[in-house]
This record gives structure tokens, C-alpha cells and sequence, in this order.
């Protein structure tokens, strides 16, 4: 897993790199030569799509999705680590209902054949970023799982929750 970390953050880094080299790229043009490059902001907004979607991978990861953590507080550690679970499931199930439909997603827009305006790139290429973002957070979740689990899990025993 840590190869994956590894690619992931790569990733991330290298395409928020670029994106603003264009983006300052094409300001130069715009304001310094009067001209811009037409392909440029379809590109950075493709580049961020992807951004958001491995990023999300990321912030799976290392615990950094928003929550809303006041009522978590309040509860004994058996009950915030059965929450967790329950959470983790809720959301596990969501990204691979999410993947699923990213697939169907590609499916379609292979078989119609768009191209963007641009970049005159197949459109499955940006939409590429849903289904693999969603199952990379997926295993993510899953893994998550896992370590709620061999942390303690005695303190898992749901027979004495409230």
C-alpha cells in the first residue's frame, strides 16, 4: 500500500504543479501578449477534477474527510469506535455504489464517442477520475476498517452499547 500512497501523492502533486504552470502561463499570454492558449483552462479544469477525486483517496487515508465530531466527544470509547464502524460502512457502501455508477458513466460516454472542445481528447478520460477516485477511497475505507478493528477488537463487543 505504501507504492499506492506513494502514486497517489505523486499524482496529486505533479498535477497541481502543472496546473498552475498553465494557469501562469496563460495569464503571461493573456495579459503580456494579448493571446492565451484556447486548451488551457479546459486542461486545469480537467487536471482539478482529477486533483479532487485521488486527493480524495488521500484525505481518506490520513483521516482528514470534514466530519462533524461535537456528539462524537460526548460518547465512551466503545461507542465512538462502533460509530466509527458504522460510519466506515456507510461510506464504504457509498463509494462502491459511486464506482459502480462512474463505471456506467464511462460506458456511456465511450459508446457516444465525445470529444472535448479543446483538447479534442475522448471525454471517458475526465470522467476516468470518478470511478477511480471512488474506488480508491473504497479500498481505503476498507483498510480503515480493518485497523478500527485490530486496534481492540474486545471494544467492539456491541453487546453492552446503550
Amino acid at each position: 500500500m505504501k507504492f499506492l500512497d506513494r502514486v497517489e501523492e505523486f499524482f496529486c502533486g505533479m498535477a497541481l504543479l502543472t496546473t498552475t504552470l498553465i494557469l501562469f502561463l496563460n495569464v503571461v499570454l493573456r495579459y503580456v501578449f494579448k493571446s492565451s492558449a484556447s486548451w488551457a483552462e479546459e486542461l486545469i479544469k480537467y487536471l482539478m477534477i482529477w486533483i479532487a477525486f485521488i486527493g480524495g483517496s488521500i484525505c481518506v487515508r490520513k483521516g482528514k474527510h470534514v466530519s462533524i465530531d461535537f456528539f462524537y466527544e460526548f460518547l465512551s470509547v466503545k461507542n465512538k469506535k462502533v460509530l466509527s464502524v458504522v460510519v466506515h460502512l456507510i461510506a464504504t457502501v457509498f463509494c462502491g455504489v459511486m464506482f459502480f455508477y462512474g463505471v456506467k458513466i464511462i460506458d456511456f460516454v465511450m459508446k457516444s464517442g465525445q470529444v472535448s472542445p479543446a483538447l479534442q481528447i475522448p471525454m471517458w478520460i475526465p470522467y476516468l477520475a470518478i470511478p477511480l477516485g471512488f474506488i480508491l477511497m473504497f479500498f481505503r475505507f476498507i483498510q480503515d476498517l480493518i485497523r478500527i478493528f485490530k486496534e481492540n477488537p474486545e471494544s467492539l463487543d456491541t453487546s453492552e452499547v446503550n
